[in-house]
């Protein structure tokens, strides 16, 4: 079973890692060229698309997942009907949404973003990615429920960063304005968008085809199941993402640009763990339908500590170079005052790391009530605690309770897991990897010393080496067993 997930994830993590290099250096350039405060415009912007795709997306491509494999196998009319729906209505809110934005962003600037000066027409170009994402949405929906995981791999990864980057560089060796950087994004979301709509159009269906005579009416189960997944999208986003708005409408742009910053860096933990997720989940719920948790539990333990094993030494490069990874994105030094929020959410992320993908598991083994639940407790409170205690503490706010609440999920979810079916992601290989992790990792903090370019290359190898070999006996088995 651990073969058949590591080969599945072989195109997502490939895909998520080349992804995340370019996409890493694109950003930090763009950080460099416009500044800090630029970049928290931008990055509270998006933030603010993103909470608007989340509302207008209707959990339509959750939808589209559950139910267009099935339309596609018995009646490919039902299919095109429903789809040709879904596109109609995805046009109409587009629209009705950017007009709206047209005449409502001079408000916002002067009444909600009020630490924010001049921010009323970078918010209504950003804005223009909610219905690109909408549409995106949809088409990559449409792929993954005809099994084409690779196309999307390819035209919405190897297709769409380089261009974005080619662009970005040569655009920005003649302005530093960031308006130009949305641009280049909007260009190239839109191109990949055509793109993939022209081969599923040719290649799958005709998604605007013409009507058809009997057009498919929406069932009640259809009409259910999006409310359901729709009102479990707004419950993930404002858990999620609440401190970032909160932030961006509280506190000046300089502010949101650190935190962007810091999450950038810290997201590199998250690779991995990300593309399991995706594979992972309808193992699991395969295991857990035939009622093997022996099986379950075996592949939670080993999945969990393969990622560790790779990541943590990840983590620990990461706050070894905290001073010369800070100091990339702004050449000022004026970043280094943060090191201790960036070594503190790393290692938050390298607790949250240990519970393996137990948000998957709980939704996976008929605990998504409980998963709500949880989910809707953790953003009531960030959004209470964030209004009471941002003003006054600022960013120190912001990380505690992003900590808090990372810490405070992963157990309620691990102890939920534990009760219901008996199973956990603590082996003894996990344990032992975490004892020796804690010395170096207070090295790696305590460390003050001035680096070469060299050292990054050699200190990387040694560190990763250093690790497989103390754990090579383990890491030999599970080898043994991919071959």
């Amino acid at each position: 079973m651990l073969k058949l997930i590591i080969r599945q994830a072989n195109w997502g993590v490939l895909a998520s890692v080349f992804a995340f290099a370019i996409g890493f250096f694109v950003k930090t350039y763009v950080i460099r060229e416009v500044g800090i405060i630029e970049w928290g415009k931008y990055a509270t912007a998006h933030i603010f698309a993103m909470f608007f795709d989340t509302i207008l997306s209707l959990g339509i491509p959750f939808v589209i997942l559950k139910f267009f494999p099935d339309f596609m196998s018995n009646s490919r009319e039902k299919a095109s009907s429903l789809i040709q729906k879904i596109l109609r209505l995805a046009i109409r809110i587009s629209i009705v949404f950017l007009v709206l934005m047209y005449f409502v962003t001079p408000y916002l600037d002067e009444y909600v973003y009020i630490k924010i000066d001049a921010f009323s027409h970078l918010l209504l170009i950003v804005s223009l990615h909610a219905p690109i994402s909408i549409f995106m949405g949809i088409i990559t929906s449409l792929f993954r429920s005809v099994l084409k995981i690779k196309e999307i791999v390819l035209y919405g990864t190897f297709f769409s960063v380089p261009l974005r980057a080619i662009l970005t560089f040569v655009v920005f060796q003649y302005t530093s304005n960031i308006i130009f950087f949305v641009a280049i994004e909007i260009l190239t979301q839109l191109l990949t968008l055509i793109l993939m709509y022209w081969i599923f159009h040719k290649n799958d269906m005709k998604l605007f085809g013409g009507r058809n005579f009997e057009e498919y009416e929406v069932t009640n189960d259809v009409k259910t199941y999006g409310k359901k997944v729709y009102a479990t999208s707004m419950v993930l986003f404002f858990s999620g993402q609440s401190l970032s708005f909160i932030l961006g409408i509280m506190l000046p742009p300089d502010k949101m640009g650190v935190y962007s910053i810091l999450l950038t860096i810290t997201a590199l933990s998250l690779v991995l763990n990300k593309n399991l997720r995706k594979i992972f989940a309808p193992v699991i719920s395969k295991l857990y339908s035939e009622r093997n948790f022996t099986e379950l539990n075996n592949l939670y333990k080993q999945t969990t500590f393969l990622i560790s094993l790779f990541t943590i030494p990840l983590a620990i490069l990461i706050i070894f170079f905290s001073d010369e990874i800070l100091n990339f994105f702004s050449d000022t030094g004026d970043l280094i005052i943060y090191k201790s929020y960036l070594i503190t959410i790393m290692l938050a992320r390298v607790i949250s790391l240990l519970a393996g993908n137990s948000g998957t598991i709980m939704v996976m083994v008929g605990l998504e009530q409980k998963e709500l639940e949880l989910q809707s407790i953790r953003a009531v409170l960030i959004i209470s605690l964030a209004l009471l205690f941002v003003k006054k503490y600022e960013l120190l706010a912001i990380v505690s309770l992003y900590i808090i609440s990372i810490i405070f999920v992963n157990i309620v979810q691990l102890f939920h897991i534990f009760k219901k079916i008996n199973v956990s992601p603590f082996s003894k290989e996990l344990l032992y990897l975490i004892l020796i992790s804690v010395p170096i990792i207070w090295f790696s903090i305590d460390q003050n010393y001035s680096f070469q370019l060299y050292h990054y290359f050699f200190i990387s190898i040694g560190v990763y080496l250093m690790y497989f070999s103390i754990m090579y006996y383990p890491l030999k088995k599970i080898i043994k067993e991919l071959l």
